[in-house]
């Protein structure tokens, strides 16, 4: 297997290695976040690349990543003579990218169309995008729900509370994220400790109610192996999407799996499938993503019932290693290739 990837960050040093049996290889083109008009040059030049690789490739199957790669996996397929198949793995709706451009609508569209006819296989994150692709003409025998959960091996049975409740954000630092909400329900909270840790349109505001609420911390922008005993050590992950875009509504955002795998109860909005997943297992609490009253109360009660906040800890891990889990989920896809790969 190869892996066409790019190092927008220039993290890497080196443009082609071999790792636990896969060939990596990336563009090493830096660009900055936030601003999709400044990076479309750059985006089309990584479909250049792209393009240029898989034409010398005797790949069977092009496996794209979201909906921005999927252009470069049609263009790879046109020029070479054997047609590989296409996977199309759609963790999010098109919107969620394609927001930032211009027609939106009729681009979401010739997206859905061409994917709908083109992709063999059409990998998403749960029934619900299985429902609404399909009431859009998907064939339901090309769609696979294979999640991205983490494996067993990483996750937790028990998360051990301390005197002190933290809260960890980290991502995208935006309204939509719930940021603002989560800033405001914990000013004054004894007891809580709310960590915020990433980059967004909303830096400033973190930085300035950071410095003016010493339970309010901002660690700036961390990468994924600076973030990970933040996470195994916090008691809430919260996964606060605005529920107003459709893919907001049937998403299943990491961070809901992330916690489950590690034993931590979950705060989510209402009107969305994270919630339903949290009703259905009891695996956290539900609030009003408009109230940020709600959110603070969901937080003092997650904080200070702490026989409750255990009872759904070990809901959150009964859940992830019966339905959730990479486990479960590796199966699916394996299934998945062998329709599209060749048998001989």
């Amino acid at each position: 297997m190869t892996i066409l990837a790019w190092d927008r960050e220039l993290e890497t040093d080196s443009d082609s290695v071999f790792q636990d049996g896969l060939v990596i290889k990336r563009m090493r083109v830096r660009a900055g976040h936030g601003t999709p008009f400044l990076t479309v040059p750059k985006l089309l030049l990584f479909y250049a690349w792209c393009v240029a690789h898989l034409a010398g490739m005797a790949a069977d199957a092009i496996h794209c990543h979201d909906v921005d790669t999927l252009p470069a996996g049609y263009a790879a397929r046109a020029v070479k003579l054997w047609r590989p198949r296409i996977v199309y793995d759609m963790h999010d709706l098109p919107e969620a990218f394609l927001r930032f451009f211009p027609l939106t609508t009729i681009t979401q569209k010739v997206f859905l169309s061409t994917a709908r006819s083109a992709a063999a296989v059409i990998l998403v994150v749960n029934d619900r995008f299985v429902s609404y692709l399909g009431k859009l003409g998907f064939p339901k025998s090309k769609l696979v729900v294979v999640m991205n959960s983490p494996p067993m091996g990483s996750g937790r049975k028990v998360r051990p509370r301390g005197e002190e409740f933290n809260v960890l954000y980290y991502g995208w630092l935006g309204e939509e994220r719930g940021v603002k909400l989560l800033v405001d329900a914990v000013r004054g909270l004894g007891g809580v400790t709310l960590t915020l840790a990433g980059r967004g349109e909303l830096e400033q505001y973190v930085r300035e109610a950071a410095s003016g609420d010493s339970s309010i911390r901002f660690l700036g922008w961390l990468k994924m192996w600076e973030l990970e005993p933040l996470i195994a050590q916090t008691d809430l992950i919260p996964s606060l999407y605005e529920p107003r875009t459709k893919n907001a509504q049937i998403a299943t955002p990491g961070k809901l799996l992330t916690a489950m795998s590690l034993s931590i109860p979950s705060l989510v909005p209402a009107g969305t499938y994270q919630a339903e997943i949290v009703e259905r297992f009891h695996c956290g609490v539900v609030v009003n993503w408009q109230d940020a009253g709600d959110v603070r109360r969901g937080i003092i009660e997650l904080a200070t019932d702490r026989e409750g906040y255990d009872t759904l800890s070990k809901a959150s891990y009964a859940a992830f290693v019966s339905h959730f889990s990479w486990e479960v989920m590796e199966k699916r896809l394996a299934d998945a290739y062998d329709t599209v790969l060749p048998t001989s």
